[in-house]
């Protein structure tokens, strides 16, 4: 395992990010206990991770930056297939990384601010009854819980369309990349006709426009491209949230969120790690 490496509440003096999702909890369902999976940063198994506690609350929450915990994601194993396995993910969710407790708390003693819905497989159903379940915890915790969701561009989602519509989300990230509906393919078409559909939701709070800081990947635009012919009008809308980037890693490699906060200072900027 390498350490966790370029931690993104570290990039304090560029000011980039104003959320980092941590992820994923991509093991659970079928009832079976949730499983971290930090890939090759550090190992939850093991409690090789506890020190990013530290790191949370000194270099991001201190600071104002929201950190949250991303369920599901593009490669995992889950499954909600009954109360038994919501119930069980809510209770592992609030005792692990919020106000409850738990002998082995995977990011040590800090208290994150919110859960990300990352889900692209699986049944569409009891992701509502998820996310009620969570603010009533997030209630009687006394322990504000955000949530958001990061569906792909299509609307509805095929999967968070429905947890969607209970309204109880803060935020959307829509992923406008991997995705050959709704992505970048040399014109903005298609992305311009799902964004105004976003929008338009009226349970939809904020939009935050998801993208690929990878030339590799599907969908991948420039950002300057990005700026010029989608930001200047999206931001035009009261649900702008921001952009959010698809990943770190790439991120710090190419530079995108820096070329977004310097076209806009104030446009939020969050990051799925």
């Amino acid at each position: 395992m390498q350490p966790f490496r370029n931690f993104p509440c570290r990039d304090l003096n560029t000011g980039l990010y104003s959320i980092v999702n941590i992820g994923f909890v991509h093991k659970f369902g079928n009832g079976r206990t949730p499983v971290l999976n930090l890939n090759a940063h550090c190992d939850p198994s093991v409690q090789g991770c506890t020190y990013l506690g530290r790191e949370i609350k000194e270099y991001c929450q201190k600071k104002g930056i929201k950190v949250l915990i991303s369920i599901g994601g593009p490669s995992g194993d889950y499954n909600l297939t009954s109360q038994d396995d919501v119930t069980k993910l809510a209770n592992y969710l609030w005792n692990n990384y919020f106000g409850g407790s738990a002998v082995h708390r995977p990011l040590g003693s800090a208290i994150l601010d919110g859960v990300d819905f990352f889900i692209e497989e699986s049944t569409t159903k009891y992701w509502d009854v998820l996310a009620e379940t969570l603010r009533n915890l997030s209630k009687k915790g006394n322990c504000h819980i955000k949530l958001s969701a990061t569906p792909k561009c299509h609307h509805p989602d095929k999967y968070l369309g429905t947890v969607i519509q209970t309204g109880l989300f803060d935020y959307v990230q829509v992923r406008f990349y991997n995705e050959s509906r709704c992505q970048y393919d040399g014109s903005f078409d298609a992305m311009k006709s799902e964004w105004d559909k976003w929008i338009a939701d009226d349970k939809v709070h904020k939009v935050f426009v998801g993208v690929t800081a990878s030339a590799k990947e599907e969908g991948y635009v420039d950002p300057q491209r990005l700026i010029n012919n989608f930001l200047r009008d999206a931001v035009n809308s009261t649900k702008f949230g921001g952009v959010m980037v698809w990943y770190l890693y790439t991120d710090h490699n190419s530079g995108y969120s820096k070329k977004i906060k310097a076209w806009n200072s104030l446009a939020q900027t969050t990051i799925l790690q």
